[in-house]
């Protein structure tokens, strides 16, 4: 196999700093997509798109908002390398959407109680009802899109591997190809999705099919490949941006085709992140500080995406004040960063309470109610046998 290196980044419980550094500067990513599209309500992205051509709306747009699905990819792609060559079962999947569900029902509960004090004092103006409802069921209810998808992606991970696996290299690869055609190549011709739609885990398992393959079967990309696939990627989206933009500006139609490019099924935001992934998994080192940051890049997503808190960082940091301000630039970056930060230093306390508390048997309350109900399930089984051959 052409991938040592990378199968070795993580040893034990030591986790390669390169990929948890990644993970923190994916989240990042994610966090300034977030703050372009969302910062104006009820918009997504449209104000700023509707904003002459400048040097400032190809920041926002390209470099801010541009790298949110390429954090998406890094984040899936760190999360399902590690695991395409374990034994996958079941009640493997089952623990990991246990663990998952702590971590989502921590924060949403929490953040409904922020959300009603938010509430009784004007801050948001929202509904709650339903926000509550979710909160209680965060996967089932998709509260938040990322982890319903990947708790559903972890369901079908054991059979999907084994099928992939059964296929041949050569039946695996014409796969690849076929999706990456599909939803790649022709996924650059606006409204061609062809069924793929946004934020689904029909997206991981279209995204695993093309890791699989690569992981099991091609030879590792260069340095100089990944740089090439980087480069490649941003300047086909600068340039479909700038060809929307100058549409729009003697048009006056098609606003939200500058933000086409950045679509999260867009085979350039796909390889870029894929080629970020395989270029930082080639630097190995260990920093604990890095490490535990990192186990905390999750918790950004979770407390800054929540209804009411997205609403209040909106409120805080209106786009048009933002963008038409002194030194814009520097500002929303400035603002990106606020959001990041504070939600990092929340879920650090989570988890530090988390490390206290239910972390000390990680995952002994689920070994206990899986075998419970196996053995109930092994019980009646068996007593249906046996019915049915007193019977005969």
């Amino acid at each position: 196999m052409a991938h040592e290196h990378i199968e070795s980044s993580v040893t034990g419980n030591i986790r390669n700093s390169s990929i948890e550094l990644l993970r923190l500067l994916s989240m990042l990513m994610i966090v300034g997509c977030h703050f372009v599209r969302g910062a104006e309500p009820g918009q997504y992205g449209e104000w700023v798109a509707a904003q002459p051509l400048s040097i400032t709306k190809f920041m926002y747009q390209v470099i801010y908002m541009g790298g949110g699905w390429i954090g998406d990819v890094v984040f899936f792609t760190i999360s399902v390398w590690f695991l395409l060559d374990r034994n996958l079962t079941i009640k493997n999947s089952f623990k990991r959407i246990w663990l998952l569900e702590r971590e989502l029902l921590f924060w949403s509960l929490t953040l409904f109680v922020v959300t009603l004090v938010l509430h009784r004092t004007g801050v948001y103006s929202g509904g709650i009802t339903y926000v509550g409802i979710q909160s209680i069921l965060p996967i089932s209810m998709n509260l938040w899109w990322y982890p319903t998808s990947y708790a559903l992606f972890l369901l079908f991970l054991p059979y999907l591997s084994r099928g992939l696996r059964a296929l041949s290299k050569k039946l695996h690869g014409t796969l690849a190809l076929s999706v990456l055609l599909l939803w790649g190549v022709a996924g650059l011709i606006p409204q061609f999705t062809f069924n793929l739609t946004e934020k689904s885990v029909f997206v991981f398992i279209y995204l695993a099919i093309l890791i699989s393959y690569y992981k099991w079967y091609m030879r590792e990309f260069s340095v100089k490949t990944c740089a090439t696939i980087i480069a490649g990627g941003f300047a086909v989206n600068t340039l479909y941006w700038l060809l929307a933009n100058i549409l729009y500006l003697h048009t006056g139609k098609k606003l939200t085709l500058q933000n086409f490019p950045f679509d999260h099924w867009m085979i350039t935001e796909v390889m870029m992140g894929f080629a970020l992934f395989v270029l930082f998994s080639k630097m190995r080192w260990h920093s604990k500080f890095v490490n535990v940051l990192a186990g905390s890049a999750f918790g950004i997503y979770l407390i800054h995406t929540y209804p009411s808190i997205q609403a209040t960082w909106a409120s805080l940091f209106p786009m048009p004040r933002v963008y038409n301000g002194a030194w814009s630039i520097l500002t929303g970056l400035l603002a990106i960063l606020i959001i990041y930060v504070g939600c990092l230093i929340l879920d650090l306390i989570r988890q530090g309470l988390f490390k206290l508390t239910i972390d000390k048997h990680r995952g002994k309350l689920f070994e206990r109610f899986y075998g419970f109900l196996t053995r109930k399930i092994a019980s009646i089984q068996k007593r249906y046998i046996s019915k049915e051959e007193a019977q005969q």
